[in-house]
Protein backbone atom coordinates (compact mmCIF):
# COMPACT_ATOMS: atom_id res chain seq x y z
CA UNK A 1 0.00 0.00 0.00
CA UNK A 2 2.69 2.00 1.25
CA UNK A 3 4.27 1.25 -2.43
CA UNK A 4 1.49 2.49 -4.58
CA UNK A 5 0.93 5.47 -2.60
CA UNK A 6 4.93 6.05 -3.24
CA UNK A 7 4.51 5.87 -7.14
CA UNK A 8 1.17 7.81 -7.32
CA UNK A 9 3.41 10.67 -5.75
CA UNK A 10 5.83 10.61 -8.11
CA UNK A 11 4.08 10.53 -11.12
CA UNK A 12 2.25 13.83 -10.14
CA UNK A 13 5.43 15.30 -9.07
CA UNK A 14 7.00 17.34 -11.99
CA UNK A 15 10.17 17.96 -10.76
CA UNK A 16 10.54 14.21 -9.31
CA UNK A 17 10.18 13.15 -13.06
CA UNK A 18 12.82 15.82 -14.17
CA UNK A 19 15.24 14.44 -12.14
CA UNK A 20 14.94 10.43 -13.00
CA UNK A 21 14.87 12.07 -16.93
CA UNK A 22 18.38 14.08 -15.69
CA UNK A 23 19.76 10.61 -14.29
CA UNK A 24 19.13 8.40 -17.29
CA UNK A 25 20.90 11.43 -19.62
CA UNK A 26 24.09 11.27 -17.30
CA UNK A 27 24.41 7.41 -17.42
CA UNK A 28 24.20 7.42 -21.37
CA UNK A 29 26.89 10.09 -21.15
CA UNK A 30 29.24 8.11 -18.94
CA UNK A 31 29.28 5.00 -21.45
CA UNK A 32 29.50 7.61 -24.25
CA UNK A 33 32.83 9.32 -22.69
CA UNK A 34 35.09 6.90 -24.00
CA UNK A 35 33.98 7.03 -27.74
CA UNK A 36 34.10 10.90 -27.23
CA UNK A 37 37.87 10.95 -25.56
CA UNK A 38 38.94 9.07 -28.62
CA UNK A 39 37.28 11.44 -30.96
CA UNK A 40 38.53 14.58 -29.42
CA UNK A 41 42.13 12.99 -29.45
CA UNK A 42 42.31 12.21 -33.27
CA UNK A 43 39.92 15.37 -34.23
CA UNK A 44 42.70 17.68 -31.98
CA UNK A 45 45.86 15.97 -33.60
CA UNK A 46 44.30 16.70 -37.03
CA UNK A 47 43.56 20.31 -35.94
CA UNK A 48 46.77 21.02 -34.80
CA UNK A 49 48.52 19.62 -37.96
CA UNK A 50 49.70 22.46 -39.95
CA UNK A 51 51.34 22.19 -43.86
CA UNK A 52 54.81 23.45 -44.07
CA UNK A 53 54.95 23.56 -48.11
CA UNK A 54 52.67 25.32 -50.38
CA UNK A 55 52.31 22.55 -52.77
CA UNK A 56 48.51 21.00 -52.72
CA UNK A 57 49.72 17.37 -52.77
CA UNK A 58 51.90 17.47 -50.22
CA UNK A 59 50.87 17.03 -46.72
CA UNK A 60 53.00 17.93 -42.85
CA UNK A 61 52.03 15.90 -40.02
CA UNK A 62 53.91 16.57 -36.56
CA UNK A 63 56.05 13.35 -35.30
CA UNK A 64 53.42 13.31 -32.23
CA UNK A 65 51.19 13.02 -34.86
CA UNK A 66 51.78 10.18 -37.17
CA UNK A 67 52.91 8.05 -33.95
CA UNK A 68 49.38 8.51 -32.67
CA UNK A 69 47.26 7.92 -35.52
CA UNK A 70 49.30 4.92 -36.33
CA UNK A 71 50.39 5.99 -39.73
CA UNK A 72 53.61 3.69 -41.03
CA UNK A 73 55.35 3.67 -44.21
CA UNK A 74 57.78 1.22 -45.30
CA UNK A 75 60.05 1.11 -48.99
CA UNK A 76 59.01 -1.35 -52.26
CA UNK A 77 60.74 -2.16 -54.73
CA UNK A 78 59.46 -3.37 -58.34
CA UNK A 79 59.02 -6.95 -58.62
CA UNK A 80 57.42 -9.36 -60.90
CA UNK A 81 53.83 -10.10 -60.18
CA UNK A 82 51.02 -12.50 -61.73
CA UNK A 83 47.10 -11.95 -62.06
CA UNK A 84 45.33 -14.81 -60.88
CA UNK A 85 42.08 -15.66 -62.82
CA UNK A 86 40.07 -18.38 -60.25
CA UNK A 87 37.64 -20.87 -62.43
CA UNK A 88 36.18 -24.04 -62.23
CA UNK A 89 37.40 -27.06 -64.31
CA UNK A 90 36.80 -31.20 -65.12
CA UNK A 91 39.36 -33.29 -64.51
CA UNK A 92 39.47 -35.70 -67.67
CA UNK A 93 41.79 -38.30 -69.00
CA UNK A 94 44.71 -37.36 -71.54
CA UNK A 95 43.90 -39.11 -75.04
CA UNK A 96 47.30 -40.86 -76.33
CA UNK A 97 46.71 -42.08 -72.32
CA UNK A 98 43.59 -44.47 -73.08
CA UNK A 99 44.14 -47.64 -75.02
CA UNK A 100 41.04 -49.48 -76.87
CA UNK A 101 41.87 -53.06 -76.71
CA UNK A 102 39.94 -54.93 -80.02
CA UNK A 103 40.17 -57.71 -81.84
CA UNK A 104 43.04 -57.71 -84.74
CA UNK A 105 41.83 -57.84 -88.05
CA UNK A 106 43.41 -60.14 -90.72
CA UNK A 107 40.09 -60.08 -93.26
CA UNK A 108 37.36 -57.48 -93.23
CA UNK A 109 35.51 -56.14 -90.09
CA UNK A 110 32.30 -57.97 -90.63
CA UNK A 111 34.05 -61.59 -90.64
CA UNK A 112 33.57 -63.52 -87.81
CA UNK A 113 36.97 -63.75 -85.74
CA UNK A 114 36.37 -66.44 -83.40
CA UNK A 115 34.67 -67.20 -79.65
CA UNK A 116 35.92 -65.70 -76.27
CA UNK A 117 36.94 -68.20 -73.63
CA UNK A 118 38.28 -66.93 -70.44
CA UNK A 119 37.91 -63.22 -69.09
CA UNK A 120 40.90 -62.08 -66.64
CA UNK A 121 39.95 -58.48 -65.98
CA UNK A 122 37.16 -56.10 -64.89
CA UNK A 123 35.78 -52.77 -64.36
CA UNK A 124 37.94 -51.02 -62.71
CA UNK A 125 41.00 -53.35 -61.95
CA UNK A 126 44.97 -51.80 -62.43
CA UNK A 127 46.45 -53.89 -65.62
CA UNK A 128 50.17 -54.07 -66.52
CA UNK A 129 51.57 -53.62 -69.83
CA UNK A 130 51.18 -56.99 -71.85
CA UNK A 131 49.43 -58.56 -68.92
CA UNK A 132 46.83 -61.20 -70.32
CA UNK A 133 43.41 -59.84 -70.44
CA UNK A 134 40.91 -62.11 -72.31
CA UNK A 135 41.56 -65.13 -74.36
CA UNK A 136 39.83 -65.74 -77.86
CA UNK A 137 39.58 -69.05 -79.79
CA UNK A 138 40.25 -68.05 -83.80
CA UNK A 139 40.69 -70.68 -86.95
CA UNK A 140 42.41 -67.40 -88.03
CA UNK A 141 45.33 -67.57 -85.50
CA UNK A 142 45.19 -71.80 -85.74
CA UNK A 143 45.53 -70.94 -89.62
CA UNK A 144 48.71 -68.43 -89.08
CA UNK A 145 50.57 -70.48 -86.53
CA UNK A 146 50.33 -73.64 -89.34
CA UNK A 147 51.46 -71.13 -91.99
CA UNK A 148 54.40 -70.48 -89.59
CA UNK A 149 55.33 -73.12 -89.10
CA UNK A 150 54.92 -74.77 -92.89
CA UNK A 151 57.31 -71.61 -93.95
CA UNK A 152 59.85 -73.38 -91.14
CA UNK A 153 59.89 -76.60 -93.16
CA UNK A 154 60.09 -74.62 -96.31
CA UNK A 155 63.23 -72.84 -95.40
CA UNK A 156 65.41 -76.20 -93.77
CA UNK A 157 64.17 -77.73 -97.60
CA UNK A 158 65.59 -75.03 -99.36
CA UNK A 159 68.76 -74.80 -97.83
CA UNK A 160 69.97 -77.78 -100.24
CA UNK A 161 68.61 -75.08 -103.19
CA UNK A 162 70.63 -72.02 -102.87
CA UNK A 163 68.21 -70.11 -106.02
CA UNK A 164 65.31 -70.77 -103.80
CA UNK A 165 66.50 -70.01 -100.12
CA UNK A 166 66.02 -66.06 -100.66
CA UNK A 167 62.03 -66.92 -101.90
CA UNK A 168 61.55 -69.15 -98.33
CA UNK A 169 63.10 -66.24 -96.00
CA UNK A 170 60.41 -64.19 -97.56
CA UNK A 171 57.57 -66.31 -96.95
CA UNK A 172 58.76 -66.61 -93.17
CA UNK A 173 59.50 -63.56 -92.38
CA UNK A 174 55.59 -62.87 -93.89
CA UNK A 175 54.53 -65.26 -91.83
CA UNK A 176 56.14 -64.05 -88.36
CA UNK A 177 54.44 -60.98 -89.43
CA UNK A 178 51.19 -62.19 -89.81
CA UNK A 179 51.46 -63.51 -85.93
CA UNK A 180 52.73 -59.87 -85.00
CA UNK A 181 49.55 -58.39 -86.40
CA UNK A 182 47.20 -61.11 -84.27
CA UNK A 183 49.40 -59.58 -80.95
CA UNK A 184 51.89 -62.65 -80.52
CA UNK A 185 54.94 -62.24 -78.73
CA UNK A 186 57.95 -62.72 -79.45
CA UNK A 187 58.66 -65.31 -76.78
CA UNK A 188 55.64 -67.07 -77.89
CA UNK A 189 56.56 -66.99 -81.71
CA UNK A 190 60.08 -69.06 -80.59
CA UNK A 191 58.49 -71.37 -77.80
CA UNK A 192 56.29 -72.02 -81.48
CA UNK A 193 59.31 -72.63 -83.22
CA UNK A 194 60.84 -74.60 -81.02
CA UNK A 195 58.23 -77.11 -79.71
CA UNK A 196 55.54 -76.94 -83.12
CA UNK A 197 53.20 -77.14 -80.58
CA UNK A 198 49.76 -74.97 -82.06
CA UNK A 199 47.72 -73.04 -79.44
CA UNK A 200 44.38 -72.77 -80.24
CA UNK A 201 43.27 -69.80 -78.09
CA UNK A 202 44.85 -66.15 -79.00
CA UNK A 203 45.70 -64.22 -75.68
CA UNK A 204 44.46 -60.50 -76.02
CA UNK A 205 46.92 -58.28 -73.62
CA UNK A 206 46.99 -54.74 -72.52
CA UNK A 207 48.74 -52.41 -74.65
CA UNK A 208 49.57 -50.20 -71.50
CA UNK A 209 49.79 -49.50 -67.70
CA UNK A 210 46.47 -48.41 -66.11
CA UNK A 211 43.22 -49.00 -65.25
CA UNK A 212 39.81 -50.93 -67.04
CA UNK A 213 37.40 -48.17 -67.82
CA UNK A 214 35.28 -50.51 -69.47
CA UNK A 215 34.56 -53.90 -70.37
CA UNK A 216 33.04 -55.13 -72.90
CA UNK A 217 34.23 -58.79 -73.01
CA UNK A 218 32.00 -61.73 -72.06
CA UNK A 219 33.21 -65.17 -71.86
CA UNK A 220 31.16 -67.53 -74.01
CA UNK A 221 30.20 -64.12 -76.83
CA UNK A 222 31.12 -64.45 -80.77
CA UNK A 223 33.45 -61.39 -81.92
CA UNK A 224 34.29 -60.26 -85.11
CA UNK A 225 37.50 -58.48 -86.61
CA UNK A 226 37.90 -55.40 -84.96
CA UNK A 227 35.82 -55.51 -82.02
CA UNK A 228 36.04 -53.53 -79.07
CA UNK A 229 36.69 -55.64 -75.94
CA UNK A 230 38.35 -53.03 -72.90
CA UNK A 231 38.94 -49.47 -72.58
CA UNK A 232 41.83 -48.72 -70.18
CA UNK A 233 43.03 -45.20 -69.23
CA UNK A 234 46.66 -44.54 -67.58
CA UNK A 235 45.93 -41.38 -65.31
CA UNK A 236 49.24 -41.13 -63.89
CA UNK A 237 49.00 -37.51 -66.09
CA UNK A 238 45.38 -35.80 -66.42
CA UNK A 239 44.58 -33.24 -67.75
CA UNK A 240 42.31 -30.29 -66.44
CA UNK A 241 39.60 -28.30 -68.90
CA UNK A 242 38.55 -25.09 -67.71
CA UNK A 243 36.32 -22.15 -69.45
CA UNK A 244 37.76 -18.72 -68.82
CA UNK A 245 35.51 -15.34 -69.86
CA UNK A 246 36.75 -14.20 -73.00
CA UNK A 247 37.09 -10.62 -71.23
CA UNK A 248 40.08 -12.45 -68.83
CA UNK A 249 41.83 -13.69 -71.66
CA UNK A 250 44.63 -10.87 -72.00
CA UNK A 251 47.56 -12.01 -71.55
CA UNK A 252 46.87 -15.95 -71.48
CA UNK A 253 49.33 -17.60 -73.02
CA UNK A 254 50.70 -21.61 -73.75
CA UNK A 255 53.18 -22.47 -70.68
CA UNK A 256 51.43 -19.82 -67.95
CA UNK A 257 51.27 -21.60 -64.43
CA UNK A 258 48.57 -23.44 -63.26
CA UNK A 259 46.71 -24.45 -59.54
CA UNK A 260 43.76 -26.29 -58.61
CA UNK A 261 42.32 -27.27 -55.44
CA UNK A 262 41.62 -30.71 -54.93
CA UNK A 263 38.03 -30.79 -52.99
CA UNK A 264 37.68 -31.39 -49.54
CA UNK A 265 41.41 -30.98 -49.23
CA UNK A 266 44.05 -28.08 -48.49
CA UNK A 267 46.30 -29.79 -50.93
CA UNK A 268 47.38 -27.49 -54.36
CA UNK A 269 48.58 -29.35 -57.61
CA UNK A 270 50.54 -28.00 -59.93
CA UNK A 271 50.88 -27.80 -63.51
CA UNK A 272 51.43 -26.13 -66.70
CA UNK A 273 48.91 -24.65 -69.86
CA UNK A 274 48.97 -26.80 -72.94
CA UNK A 275 46.28 -25.83 -74.92
CA UNK A 276 44.12 -22.59 -75.74
CA UNK A 277 41.01 -23.25 -77.84
CA UNK A 278 40.91 -20.38 -81.02
CA UNK A 279 37.27 -20.80 -81.04
CA UNK A 280 35.29 -19.03 -78.18
CA UNK A 281 31.79 -20.49 -77.30
CA UNK A 282 28.51 -18.61 -78.44
CA UNK A 283 26.98 -20.09 -75.47
CA UNK A 284 29.01 -19.12 -72.24
CA UNK A 285 31.27 -16.46 -74.16
CA UNK A 286 34.09 -18.59 -72.78
CA UNK A 287 37.34 -19.69 -73.90
CA UNK A 288 38.80 -23.46 -73.44
CA UNK A 289 42.01 -23.32 -71.69
CA UNK A 290 43.53 -26.69 -70.86
CA UNK A 291 46.22 -27.51 -67.92
CA UNK A 292 48.13 -31.44 -67.65
CA UNK A 293 49.10 -32.05 -64.17
CA UNK A 294 50.57 -35.22 -62.93
CA UNK A 295 48.81 -37.48 -60.54
CA UNK A 296 51.08 -40.28 -59.45
CA UNK A 297 49.05 -40.62 -56.18
CA UNK A 298 45.46 -40.65 -57.80
CA UNK A 299 43.94 -37.67 -56.21
CA UNK A 300 42.57 -36.41 -59.20
CA UNK A 301 39.98 -38.64 -60.88
CA UNK A 302 38.30 -38.20 -64.75
CA UNK A 303 35.04 -36.11 -64.46
CA UNK A 304 35.99 -34.64 -61.06
CA UNK A 305 35.62 -30.50 -60.74
CA UNK A 306 37.77 -28.75 -59.22
CA UNK A 307 38.87 -24.91 -58.67
CA UNK A 308 41.37 -23.94 -60.75
CA UNK A 309 43.86 -20.48 -60.30
CA UNK A 310 45.27 -19.45 -63.86
CA UNK A 311 48.36 -17.18 -63.09
CA UNK A 312 49.12 -14.72 -65.39
CA UNK A 313 52.26 -12.98 -65.17
CA UNK A 314 52.54 -8.98 -65.74
CA UNK A 315 54.35 -7.78 -68.21
CA UNK A 316 57.26 -5.65 -66.53
CA UNK A 317 58.11 -4.87 -62.78
CA UNK A 318 55.47 -2.90 -60.58
CA UNK A 319 55.26 -1.80 -57.17
CA UNK A 320 53.16 -4.48 -54.71
CA UNK A 321 51.18 -2.49 -52.44
CA UNK A 322 48.81 -3.47 -49.78
CA UNK A 323 45.16 -2.73 -50.65
CA UNK A 324 44.93 -0.37 -47.90
CA UNK A 325 47.90 1.82 -49.40
CA UNK A 326 45.35 2.75 -52.61
CA UNK A 327 42.61 5.56 -52.24
CA UNK A 328 40.03 7.36 -54.75
CA UNK A 329 40.64 11.16 -55.06
CA UNK A 330 38.69 12.72 -58.07
CA UNK A 331 38.14 10.22 -60.03
CA UNK A 332 42.12 9.31 -60.20
CA UNK A 333 43.83 6.74 -57.98
CA UNK A 334 46.40 7.56 -55.64
CA UNK A 335 49.14 6.96 -53.05
CA UNK A 336 50.59 8.70 -50.18
CA UNK A 337 54.62 8.48 -50.28
CA UNK A 338 56.76 9.62 -47.11
CA UNK A 339 59.27 12.25 -48.77
CA UNK A 340 60.88 12.15 -45.30
CA UNK A 341 59.99 12.63 -41.48
CA UNK A 342 56.39 13.92 -41.30
CA UNK A 343 56.34 15.33 -45.12
CA UNK A 344 53.60 12.78 -46.71
CA UNK A 345 53.29 13.68 -51.32
CA UNK A 346 49.96 12.01 -52.58
CA UNK A 347 51.10 10.54 -56.26
CA UNK A 348 48.81 9.30 -58.95
CA UNK A 349 49.13 6.02 -60.19
CA UNK A 350 47.91 3.30 -62.52
CA UNK A 351 46.97 0.36 -60.48
CA UNK A 352 45.98 -3.23 -61.56
CA UNK A 353 43.95 -5.77 -60.63
CA UNK A 354 43.89 -6.81 -56.56
CA UNK A 355 45.65 -10.38 -55.92
CA UNK A 356 46.06 -11.61 -52.83
CA UNK A 357 45.35 -8.35 -50.37
CA UNK A 358 48.09 -7.04 -52.93
CA UNK A 359 47.81 -3.93 -55.96
CA UNK A 360 50.19 -3.81 -58.75
CA UNK A 361 50.89 -0.14 -59.64
CA UNK A 362 53.19 2.23 -61.62
CA UNK A 363 53.76 5.52 -62.50
CA UNK A 364 57.86 5.37 -62.82
CA UNK A 365 58.14 5.55 -59.30
CA UNK A 366 62.49 5.18 -57.90
CA UNK A 367 62.96 1.63 -56.54
CA UNK A 368 62.96 1.89 -52.80
CA UNK A 369 60.38 4.67 -52.28
CA UNK A 370 58.57 4.79 -48.48
CA UNK A 371 54.72 4.17 -49.14
CA UNK A 372 52.19 4.59 -46.56
CA UNK A 373 50.88 1.07 -46.04
CA UNK A 374 48.95 1.84 -42.34
CA UNK A 375 46.26 4.25 -41.60
CA UNK A 376 46.97 6.25 -44.55
CA UNK A 377 43.12 7.35 -44.44
CA UNK A 378 44.17 9.99 -41.76
CA UNK A 379 46.41 11.49 -44.50
CA UNK A 380 43.53 11.29 -46.67
CA UNK A 381 41.31 12.81 -44.46
CA UNK A 382 43.90 15.76 -43.34
CA UNK A 383 43.96 16.85 -46.90
CA UNK A 384 40.82 16.87 -47.91
CA UNK A 385 40.81 19.66 -44.82
CA UNK A 386 43.55 21.49 -46.61
CA UNK A 387 41.63 21.05 -50.14
CA UNK A 388 37.90 22.31 -48.47
CA UNK A 389 39.81 24.94 -46.35
CA UNK A 390 41.71 26.30 -49.90
CA UNK A 391 38.29 26.36 -51.78
CA UNK A 392 36.83 28.14 -48.86
CA UNK A 393 38.90 30.67 -48.79
CA UNK A 394 38.99 31.36 -52.50
CA UNK A 395 35.37 32.32 -51.74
Amino acid sequence: MNFFLFRTFVNRTPIIQKAFKLRQIFSLFVRMLPVLAISFVFLTTLAHAAPIHDSSDLVALSPDTVRSLGIASHAYSPRHGARHIRISGVVALIDDRVSYITVRSLGVSTQIFGRIGKVYADTGDHVSKRQVLVTVFSPDYIEAQQEYLQAIKLAEISKKDPSSQGFSEKITEAAIMKLRNLGVLERDIKTLRKTHRIRRYLAIRSDINGYVLEKIAISGQTVYSGARLFTIGNMDWVRVNGQVYQQDMSGVKLGDAMQIRVPESVKKLSGRVIYISPTTDPRTRTVLVRGIFSNQNLILRPGMFVSVDLLVPYRGQHLWVPRESVFLEDNRTVIFVQKKSGLFQMVPVQAGHSEGGKVPVSDHLTPGVRIVDHNGFWIKAQFEKMKNGSARGSE
